[in-house]
């Protein structure tokens, strides 16, 4: 399954928009079997708050084996990716300091 992060919005900035596309994402995610691809063509930015609300809220939920094995990312650019991939690393970390 294919989601379009363009039909969100070209720029993914808010944590308001974050926690609404976090909560269709989330329904998704528990209702489908199949990978869920985030594609983000047509995306010109993403803040770090849309990120954490969304991709390191996954990863707090899903951990972060779970998030690699339910999701994949393509025709995000290096840039978006690394505020991506801060937003889980941070949520990752939080979660194991929660568990120790």
């Amino acid at each position: 399954m294919i989601v379009k992060m363009n039909e969100f919005d070209r720029s993914l900035t808010t944590r308001a928009m974050g926690r609404d596309v976090y909560q269709q994402i989330n329904h998704l995610l528990s209702s489908c079997d199949e990978t869920v691809i985030f594609d983000f063509l047509g995306v010109d930015s993403i803040t770090n708050s849309f990120a954490d609300e969304v991709f390191g809220r996954l990863a707090f939920e899903l951990g972060i084996d779970g998030l690699r094995s339910k999701t994949s990312f393509k025709n995000i650019s290096l840039f978006w990716a690394r505020v991506v991939r801060q937003a889980i690393d941070a949520r990752v970390a939080e979660q194991q300091h929660a568990v120790c």
